[in-house]
C-alpha cells in the first residue's frame, strides 16, 4: 500500500554485483518495495531516446508558454497568491 500522497515512481539505474544503484537520487523511499525490470541494451536506448525526446518536447512547450509575473518567489508560495493562504516561511 502507498504512503498517502506517494505516487508510484520509476527511476533509471544499472544492477551491479547484486545491487540496484539509481542514476538519480530518490529521496524519501527507504524501506520501500521495488520491482527491477531489466533491459536488453537496445531497450534501454529506445527508451533514453524515447524520454530525450520528450523532455525535450516538453522543455520548448514550457519555454513557449513562459510569462515573466514580476513575482520572484511564485512557485515557492502558489498557495499563497492563488488561494491567500499565509505565505510558508
Amino acid at each position: 500500500m502507498r504512503k498517502k500522497g506517494q505516487a508510484m515512481l520509476s527511476v533509471k539505474g544499472i544492477f551491479q554485483n547484486g545491487v540496484a544503484r539509481p542514476s538519480e537520487p530518490v529521496e524519501e523511499r527507504n524501506g520501500q518495495p521495488v520491482i527491477i525490470t531489466f533491459l536488453d541494451e537496445e531497450s534501454a536506448k529506445e527508451m533514453s531516446a524515447v524520454d530525450n525526446e520528450a523532455w525535450n518536447t516538453l522543455t520548448r512547450l514550457l519555454e513557449d508558454c513562459a510569462m515573466e509575473t514580476g513575482i520572484a518567489d511564485l512557485a515557492h508560495q502558489h498557495d499563497h497568491y492563488l488561494y491567500g493562504k499565509p505565505k510558508k516561511a
